[in-house]
This record gives structure tokens, sequence and C-alpha cells, in this order.
């Protein structure tokens, strides 16, 4: 009971009825790292409000895959919220990137309380509210900036998040993050290496 209680506090739900319909349908489930909760041109019938943890969204075509937005607690996958309103296969990849814990609840349900309950309609605008800015972000980055320089801001950005200049991480695992081939970020951090800018070490990059 306390992750539904952590839930309905952090989402203002006040409605009685809300709160019993979602404890007597919802299922509440811990996932192990890399597991996928929402795969891409299948079906939903589920959606995950993630209560602890982290899930990474993207798209992927071919060898490539473009990362979307991370879902972090008393969050949801607004494309998966998306296609519970209109019963389509989902557009994107969802998967646990640490021990996640997630509020399961059936589609159907999702959908109609967006129309019954104020607090349920409230959260369900605001994901896609804070959803589009994070895709917008997404989209700018791609088309505006170029690999080499979306490379090196997630360098940076790790290295900040992390306080440490040591960012273990694979040249495929970076590949994925910026939207790009493994072959293209090899390449790069070549030339960075040669330029000074990064310390190559097996599935570890030192940014100098």
């Amino acid at each position: 009971m306390d992750e539904y209680n952590q839930l309905f506090k952090a989402l203002n739900i006040l409605e009685e009825d809300l709160q019993e319909e979602i404890i007597k349908v919802a299922e509440l489930q811990t996932v192990p790292k890399n597991t996928f909760i929402v795969v891409q041109d299948k079906y939903i019938k589920w959606l995950a409000i993630v209560i602890s943890g982290k899930v990474r969204v993207w798209q992927e075509d071919g060898d490539r895959q473009i990362l979307l937005y991370y879902v972090n607690p008393i969050q949801t996958c607004v494309l998966s919220l998306s296609a519970t309103f209109k019963d389509c296969k989902s557009s994107v990849n969802a998967k646990t990137i640490e021990e996640t814990t997630i509020i399961k609840i059936p589609v159907r349900f999702a959908s109609t309380w967006s129309f019954k309950y104020f607090s349920w309609n409230k959260f369900t605008s605001n994901s896609f509210i804070f959803s589009y800015e994070d895709l917008l972000h997404s989209f700018k980055n791609l088309a505006f900036n170029k690999n080499d320089k979306r490379l090196l801001d997630y360098l940076k950005s790790q290295r900040k998040k992390t306080q440490s200049s040591i960012i273990p991480i694979s040249h495929s695992q970076l590949a994925k993050e910026i939207g790009t081939t493994r072959e293209v970020v090899s390449k790069i951090l070549k030339q960075f290496e040669l330029s000074g800018i990064v310390n190559l070490k097996f599935k570890q990059i030192e940014l100098l």
C-alpha cells in the first residue's frame, strides 16, 4: 500500500472512488534491470507508472536507435499513454535501466479515467506537456547538432552527473544514446583522442 499512497500523494489523487479503482485493478511489480516494459510494434495492454527506478524510451530502425526520453519516478511513457486512447501498436521501446518498481494499469481504465476523474485527467495532460518538451528537445538536438557535438555534450553531461571524468560506456551504448552508429562514434572518439579531448579505455571514456 505504501507505493499506492505514494502515487496518490504525488498526483494529488483525492477522489476516493479513483483510489479504490486503482487499488482494485492495478498491479504492483518490481522489474529487474534491462527488462522491456514496452516493445515496439506490439499492442500495449498495460500503462506503467514508474514508482522508483528509471526507464529508457527509444525508437529503433535497423541498427540505429533514437533516444526519446527517460521515464523517472511518478511518470509514465506518454507515447504508451497515447496508444491507450486509440488501441494501436506501440511506436517505441521502453526498457528499465535499473531495478524499477511500477504500477501497471489496464489500458481500458487508463483512458476512461481521463474523462471521469479530474486528478487523472490532470496527470495525463501534464504527461503530454512534459514529454512534448522532451521530444522537442530530442528533435532539435538531432536536427541541428552534428554527431560530434552531440557526443561531446553527452560526455560532458555524464561527467557533471557522476562528478567523474571517467564515463563507463561502450561505443555501441554511446551510439544508442546519441542516435547514430557504432562506427560513427568510434571514428569521432578517435578524432577526439588525437585532439587530446578524451582518453579511450576498454568500455570507458576519460574526458580530459
